[in-house]
């Protein structure tokens, strides 16, 4: 069934949109709700100016969606949790987890959808995952997982994760000459691969 999107419905179509639904998904869902109508000639008629009054909202929405995107920066997601063998949780952090906890950072709520969250995390460590805080602005969220039994702490076990990685110059000196010998031997195998190539 061909309608018009009255209000947004996210992942179907966006206010102003003319699109063709599954007839079940339009009779049971859309129409009785009024997030759509059936795209009858009338009805279309409404469709450009529901286009203009949502490219006005849409402005608005992503202008407070930046103001968002900086309350977030420098504020990781924490999750403390029991944590069993090799860093494996007793459970996952979900969409949903990390909607709610960016929701007490930003001060209203998150709608789970809103976290692109390919699949569920169920190990230590610290995860880049991305919040689309309106149609046109997405950001990067930090999420930190720790376990909540550190025997360092939790905040200390945090600071580790967040840690950069060691300095070069943190090497042994046994670690600079292994390191030196893969060069080497890895000059030595560039070069015989060159002349293996030259020959043909």
């Amino acid at each position: 069934m061909k309608v018009l999107f009255l209000e947004t419905v996210e992942g179907s179509g966006t206010r102003g949109e003319v699109r063709t639904v599954a007839n079940g998904f339009a009779r049971n869902y859309l129409l009785p709700h009024g997030f759509a109508a059936p795209a009858t000639p009338a009805i279309l008629k409404r469709a450009e100016r529901l286009v203009a009054e949502e490219e006005v909202r849409q402005r608005t929405l992503d202008e407070q969606a930046q103001q968002l995107v900086g309350k977030l920066l420098g504020h990781p997601l924490v999750f403390a949790v029991r944590v069993g063998e090799q860093g494996r949780l007793y459970g996952s952090v979900t969409n949903a987890d990390i909607a709610e906890k960016a929701g007490e950072i930003l001060g209203e709520e998150l709608d789970r959808r809103r976290v692109l969250l390919p699949e569920v995390i169920r190990q230590v460590g610290v995860f880049s995952v991305s919040l689309r805080l309106s149609r046109h602005v997405t950001t990067e969220a930090q999420v930190v997982v720790v376990d909540a039994e550190a025997p360092q702490g939790v905040d200390a076990a945090v600071q580790e994760l967040l840690a950069p990685p060691a300095a070069a110059e943190d090497f042994t000196t046994e670690d600079t000459s292994s390191a030196e010998e893969i060069t080497a031997s890895g000059s030595e195998s560039a070069m015989d691969l060159l002349s293996y190539a030259n020959a043909y």
